[in-house]
């Protein structure tokens, strides 16, 4: 079930960025290294506050967040009109739960009556960038090594 997280849902969100950010190092990546200090926490209660976070639960337990929030540091550093957009950050789902499709069904959520939205990855992610594209997300361009999308209702 998709539902809209709440404070509550702060710390298990939490876990799961920080799971995934120590299984990104374990794999050699360097994506979401950023993740693994403790003020990932702070980030994960400002989406929640301040944003729109959908979170996938399944048998009481969060298995996945995605987060729509307004423009941060980071995005404006990255776009020239930052405040022209939301931005999808820290799409996550716990890697127990593969293959169920629940990174789709958080993405489609969270792009349901939004105008424009952007985003950003590892411009050598392939994966990501491909499944970035499958939901109609058109390549912008490449900054400071992220590849940079937008998507227009």
């Amino acid at each position: 079930m998709i539902r809209l997280a709440t404070v509550a849902d702060v710390s298990p969100i939490d876990t799961l960025i920080l799971t995934k950010a120590m299984e990104f190092k374990a794999a050699g990546k360097t994506q979401w290294q950023k993740y693994l200090e403790p003020s990932r926490t702070d980030t994960v209660t400002y989406d929640v506050t301040n944003g729109t976070v959908y979170v996938y639960e399944e048998n009481d337990t969060i298995v996945g967040a995605v987060s729509l929030i307004p423009p941060t540091s980071w995005d404006e550093n990255l776009w020239s009109d930052a405040d022209a957009a939301v931005y999808v950050h820290r799409l996550v789902v716990d890697s127990r739960h593969k293959g169920k499709q629940i990174g789709t069904q958080l993405m489609s959520q969270a792009m349901a009556g939004s105008k424009r939205i952007r985003l950003d990855c590892v411009a050598t992610n392939g994966f990501l960038n491909d499944y970035y594209l499958r939901f109609g997300f058109s390549y912008v361009g490449e900054r400071d090594g992220f590849s940079l999308f937008e998507k227009q209702a």
